[in-house]
């Protein structure tokens, strides 16, 4: 038996899969439309440079962490850890909670 959705889940939910961010995000490979507002900082402070040992604290989906893999390479050392499961990451080394 399927549970039916509440008119504010399915307003939400058109407007999740209507958002420009979020449809660009699938485009990209990303996990979430998070990204775009690291890129945001990144390029605005400067945040990520090669060498620097990073951890994602409330990691899951997993966005950030692609984002800074593919900016960085093997240039970056990540951790990330949750309390939700995340579906692994290349370069980085995720912890569950």
């Amino acid at each position: 038996m399927s549970k039916k959705r509440s008119a504010s889940s399915k307003r939400w939910l058109h407007e999740h899969r209507s958002d420009t961010y979020v449809k660009q995000a699938r485009h990209e490979g990303y996990r979430s439309r998070a990204v775009y507002k690291l890129e945001e900082l990144d390029q605005r402070d400067r945040l990520l440079k090669p060498g620097i040992s990073l951890v994602d604290l409330g990691a899951a989906s997993g966005g950030w962490c692609q984002y800074i893999e593919r900016k960085l390479g093997d240039r970056v050392r990540i951790v990330a850890t949750d309390i939700l499961p995340m579906d692994p990451v290349p370069g980085t080394n995720f912890t569950f909670i």
